[in-house]
């Protein structure tokens, strides 16, 4: 079976559109309620990583997709890190 490239194209963007659209309500719940607490600062950290090492391995293939799907991953996930040390830095400020 023969698959087009638009169709392969059609797969990566959807595929980049769902993985990442995961992170945007826990980006703005932290926003909204300036809470992480139920944040994993090291699951955070460690998909930071895993996109990183994807990046580079869209760099390596060079495929645009997985360049950019996972390069804005590891900015969203960096963000959400940022607001994690925001949020906890505030919370242990208020309570000492």
């Amino acid at each position: 079976m023969v698959v087009s490239g638009y169709l392969i194209f059609l797969i990566g963007i959807l595929a980049t559109f769902f993985s990442l659209w995961s992170t945007v309500p826990q980006i703005r719940k932290s926003l909204r309620t300036k809470k992480t607490d139920d944040v994993s600062k090291w699951l955070i950290m460690c998909l930071i990583g895993g996109l990183s090492l994807w990046v580079l391995y869209g760099i390596l293939k060079t495929d645009i997709i997985i360049i950019v799907a996972n390069a804005i991953g590891v900015s969203l996930n960096s963000y959400l890190l940022f607001l994690k040390w925001k949020f906890t830095k505030n919370d242990k400020r208020t309570h000492a």
